[in-house]
């Protein structure tokens, strides 16, 4: 491959700052507008680097979407854990509903049931909705991680993230299970404090 094929966009930045310096050394009036067009595209080249470079890594220096991401695979597993739930008290009120001498409450209890189970499918078609958004954002991140490459390293102002100050930095929600801490963790931490 030719040294021009591997030029990745900093070196074609270095590239087009070069030449419109040439350009405006040159001695004709047909020149400005050519250097116009050249300038144009150079600042628009450093703005989508600073833009990339924004979104490469949060402050705490994970990737764009993982948060979010592990965000959306919880509410799946959260989901599905609330839905287990519901389906095992609605199969307890079925086992008591056959058990129910009167036909009117037993037919009442059963439909009830019934409307539970029909209602509970949400949560598989609501899992597989944020299952494709999911994989939609891990495709996203794949793409920009690599266009974020091809723009090479970034000036320390252009990487510098936004910190979040005061109550925005306390608002995160709830923790995620495979961060959390267990009650164990708890506990020693406040035997500590004795």
């Amino acid at each position: 491959m030719s040294q021009a094929g591997t030029l990745q966009l900093p070196d074609a930045h270095g590239y087009l700052d070069r030449v419109i310096g040439e350009l405006r050394s040159l001695n004709t009036p047909q020149k400005n507008t050519l250097v116009s067009v050249l300038e144009y595209l150079s600042d628009h080249i450093r703005a989508t680097r600073n833009e990339i470079g924004a979104l490469r890594r949060d402050g705490a220096g994970n990737q764009m979407f993982s948060s979010t991401t592990d965000e959306l695979e919880e509410i799946v597993t959260e989901t599905a854990r609330a839905t287990n739930r519901i389906m095992d008290a609605a199969e307890t009120v079925e086992n008591v509903a056959s058990t129910v001498g009167e036909p009117i409450v037993a037919n009442v209890l059963m439909t009830a049931v019934t409307n539970i189970y029909e209602a509970s499918a949400f949560q598989d078609i609501t899992g597989q909705r944020i299952t494709k958004i999911v994989r939609s954002l891990q495709s996203l991140e794949e793409k920009l991680a690599s266009l974020a490459s091809a723009f090479g390293p970034l000036d320390g102002a252009a990487s510098a993230e936004a910190v979040r100050e005061g109550d925005a930095a306390l608002l995160n929600g709830p923790q995620l299970e495979k961060t959390a801490s267990s009650q164990t963790d708890i506990d020693a931490l406040f035997a500590s404090l004795e």
